[in-house]
């Protein structure tokens, strides 16, 4: 699959732009914290399993709330922040088994920023997530050629007649996965990400003296031949 002239470049720049963004934001809400530049993966992670998948940086980033700065205070820096930076914003308070919390999200241009405050531990965690963008050019998918054709198939089999010969999984082409209505991979539920064919188990063959009456059925030529005879 070819790459994409300019794609990772341009994920590198959005991951330094979510980088510099949430250290914008952090100065402040937390002007003490430092952001380091550890806190942008050296490698974008998978963001959407689509074909060609999508990639994205993502960052996390924890530090805590000044003494003098109570929690509510930290929440109406973060809102004036966002709002500042021409960010949607959304507010909720979540209750946890341990403590609550308050997160702050700023959604900006595909970027995605949360700000996240324990009131009761003064724990705050800067996490952002950059647009995600394919690296690589979609790639017309072409069937593997067949491990048996009726040139090939030894004596006493016939082709399979579910992959005709081809060993791999005829619903995904040997992939292990295929594309829903929304274009996103999922598990081929036919081999179940085995990616061979599961009826010959990847031989392309199956034995005639071996065949069920159901898949004899499959067969015309073997109309009339005693079900355990060996075919040569």
């Amino acid at each position: 699959m070819a790459e994409m002239s300019g794609a990772e470049p341009e994920l590198r720049r959005l991951g330094e732009s979510l980088l510099a963004q949430v250290r914008s934001i952090a100065a402040l809400v937390t002007p003490a914290a430092v952001i380091p530049d550890s806190a942008l993966p050296a490698a974008p992670e998978v963001a959407e399993w689509t074909d060609p998948l999508r990639y994205r940086f993502s960052l996390r980033a924890q530090t805590a709330l000044p003494a003098e700065v109570p929690a509510d205070e930290a929440v109406r820096r973060t809102v004036e922040a966002f709002a500042a930076g021409g960010f949607d914003i959304a507010e909720e308070r979540r209750a946890g088994t341990v403590a609550a919390r308050i997160v702050v999200t700023g959604n900006r241009d595909g970027f995605r920023i949360d700000v996240r405050v324990w009131p009761e531990t003064g724990d705050v965690v800067y996490a952002g997530a950059t647009p995600a963008l394919a690296l690589r050019a979609p790639q017309t998918t072409e069937l593997p050629e067949p491990v048996r054709t009726r040139a090939t198939v030894e004596p006493g089999h016939v082709l399979c007649y579910e992959c005709d010969g081809l060993g791999w999984c005829p619903a995904c082409g040997g992939r292990g996965w295929v594309l829903d209505h929304a274009g996103v991979r999922q598990p081929c539920p036919e081999c179940r990400e085995q990616r061979v064919c599961p009826i010959c188990r990847g031989a392309g063959q199956l034995q005639i003296a071996r065949l069920r009456p159901a898949e004899r059925a499959f067969y015309p030529e073997l109309a009339g031949r005693p079900a355990g005879e060996d075919e040569s």
